[in-house]
């Protein structure tokens, strides 16, 4: 699957030099690559990633009680229902692969004027870990890509009901409701250094070891943070958060140098302003709530679907198109790296 992968990534790369030549064609290539990449995750062996393994037990056994302790109630009926047809859990993958990858395609279109560009920075991380391992967050991403432009434009109402929807497919999907009151005004340069501090701000609350996660009587979403640290302390679920891995370090340095850009990279991308706000949330939590390893990293990545987006901006920093697209690749190429670890395909490389 690795070298599919490696493969649709360089043909993509390919495209997004040429796509002015590509005229009429660029739909029919653009729907070709979202098709395939539907079925390359839905047809996906069991075991090839961390989680389908346990998804699999989960879809068999819907009815159990301890499976339906780990997924939502959307997942056991969806269970429920596709186990009429068949007992093959790639039914599953590919129902989850089909609506997490179509609501972003459609996403991907509303936000950029450039067709593969963004699908390269999509192939490089994104999609190994939302429809490929994280497959139910993976609808709810694509929901909060959708969301981001009635969050701009001051749709909340929309916006939440979007949102909601995300969140009948994933429980954390209710930690992004807040972001529907975010504003998309240009920001000025007092609250661009407010918004930039926030970073080091997390790694302050980092190091003084505090922990911000309290105790929820919530109904089941304290359940679902109790059944995952427990995990944790386990041994069950191991995860472990490096706030000082070089891809994080890597993302911080992309961060502040999008935020620099600011003045510019908002006469290209009109939702620029909400989209970085939602990110340096999401590189917030990765170091404040480190403590809780599960939490801060689910997060993050959840939160930081924007990248696509905003890495595919890059290029409009860089006068010469062509540089732009070769540093949005090169950026995506050293992504894959990690990328590529979520279907256990051996590094391209070392980083760090």
């Amino acid at each position: 699957m690795g070298y599919i992968i490696i493969a649709i990534f360089i043909v993509v790369v390919i495209l997004s030099y040429i796509e002015d030549y590509l005229g009429k064609y660029k739909l029919p290539l653009y729907l070709l690559i979202g098709f395939t990449l539907i079925l390359l995750a839905g047809l996906r062996e069991v075991g090839i990633d961390p989680d389908s393994q346990n998804y699999e037990i989960s879809f068999l056994r819907y009815y159990d009680s301890s499976a339906q302790e780990r997924v939502e109630y959307s997942y056991t009926f969806i269970s429920m229902l596709l186990n009429v047809i068949t007992d093959d859990v790639h039914i599953l993958f590919l129902f989850y692969a089909f609506w997490g990858l179509t609501l972003k395609f459609v996403a991907f279109r509303k936000y950029s004027a450039q067709w593969f560009l963004p699908l390269v920075v999509y192939l490089a991380y994104y999609y190994e870990l939302h429809e490929v391992t994280q497959i139910r967050t993976g609808i709810l991403s694509g929901c909060l890509l959708l969301a981001i432009k009635p969050i701009a434009e001051g749709k909340r109402k929309i916006a939440l009901c979007i949102l909601l929807i995300g969140s009948i497919f994933h429980i954390s999907g209710l930690m992004l409701l807040p972001l529907a009151f975010l504003s998309n005004k240009p920001m000025s340069t007092k609250e661009k250094i407010i918004w930039a501090s926030l970073i080091p701000i997390s790694y302050i609350i980092y190091f003084a070891g505090a922990n911000l996660i309290v105790n929820t009587n919530l109904p089941y979403i304290g359940d679902k943070l109790a059944l995952y640290q427990k995990g944790v302390e386990k041994g069950l679920i191991s995860v472990s958060v490096n706030v000082f891995s070089p891809l994080q370090m890597f993302s911080v340095m992309l961060y502040y140098y999008l935020l620099f850009f600011h003045d510019t990279l908002i006469r290209f991308n009109r939702y620029f302003v909400v989209m970085m706000k939602i990110l340096t949330l999401g590189l917030f939590c990765f170091a404040a709530f480190a403590i809780l390893p599960v939490m801060a990293q689910r997060v993050c990545y959840l939160f930081s679907i924007v990248n696509v987006v905003l890495y595919t901006n890059i290029c409009y920093t860089i006068k010469q198109r062509w540089i732009g697209i070769t540093i949005v690749s090169l950026v995506s190429l050293i992504i894959l790296n990690y990328g590529l670890g979520y279907i256990n395909f051996p590094f391209l490389w070392k980083i760090g």
